[in-house]
């Protein structure tokens, strides 16, 4: 890396930080397309945000442990990661057969579709759901985190879905995202080689800079009213999607 790529890199994970803090989402889908655009490649930028989303719930798994069912976290865990191979294989023969501009499109339209699903679709929490939806959920949650580095969603609305307390449905995120990162960089490594773990330590180097952005996203956070931080993060991340989708565009205008 050089100082023309880890300096922008520096903003966005401090800005990623700061809208996670504030809205509680949004961190992967805001940095990893805008680190791609910065000119890393799709597996680096992966590597890079999970190793910082991986600090972030190892902290928010041990404060909140007792609330977490790990028999359901293994059961979704295992779901996921049978796909996540897939999903990295995919992402390997898009890298090979199509300019990194058509990447950029397809890491902003991924984004673009998942803010608008999470939008535009209510959900209503239940005691108890069908098994049909994690069986769903879980392998599409896995399939997106090889291919994207942004498989929480699916899961995300999945366990939403159910009338947790909020602690539990924190807890249970964490720790599923936590067990399915090593399957990620598995996966990644053997596809992608070295680099990938070059770039797992260069996301080492570089997420203390998160810690500049917590404090002010907390206080963005404790200041404005859930619903409205929730929209202003869905604009934040359209205005993203946009750019990246056209960016080829504009750069040949």
């Amino acid at each position: 890396m050089d100082w023309q790529f880890i300096i922008p890199a520096l903003i966005v994970l401090i800005l990623g930080s700061a809208l996670q803090s504030a809205a509680g989402f949004a961190f992967g889908m805001f940095a990893i397309p805008l680190l791609i655009l910065l000119g890393a490649e799709a597996y680096e930028a992966i590597a890079i945000i999970s190793v910082c989303g991986l600090i972030q719930t190892v902290i928010g798994i041990w404060a909140l442990r007792k609330h977490i069912d790990w028999l359901q976290v293994v059961l979704m865990t295992v779901m996921a990661a049978i796909c996540i191979p897939a999903g990295v294989l995919t992402l390997g023969a898009l890298v090979e057969s199509v300019p990194v501009s058509v990447i950029r499109q397809v890491f902003g339209s991924i984004v673009l579709c998942v803010v608008v699903v999470q939008w535009v679709w209510r959900i209503r929490p239940r005691e108890k759901l069908h098994w049909g939806w994690m069986a769903t959920a879980m392998p599409l949650s896995g399939f997106m985190t090889g291919l994207s580095g942004m498989g929480g969603p699916p899961a995300v609305m999945w366990v939403m879905a159910h009338n947790w307390s909020n602690r539990r449905s924190r807890a249970t995120l964490w720790a599923f995202f936590c067990a399915t990162t090593p399957v990620s960089w598995i996966s990644l490594h053997q596809r992608f080689g070295d680099e990938v773990f070059t770039a797992i330590g260069n996301g080492v180097l570089m997420s203390p800079v998160m810690i500049l952005g917590i404090l002010p996203g907390l206080w963005l956070g404790h200041r404005i009213p859930k619903p409205l931080l929730r929209q202003i993060s869905y604009v934040i991340l359209l205005l993203v999607s946009a750019y990246a989708i056209c960016q080829p565009l504009l750069a040949g205008s």
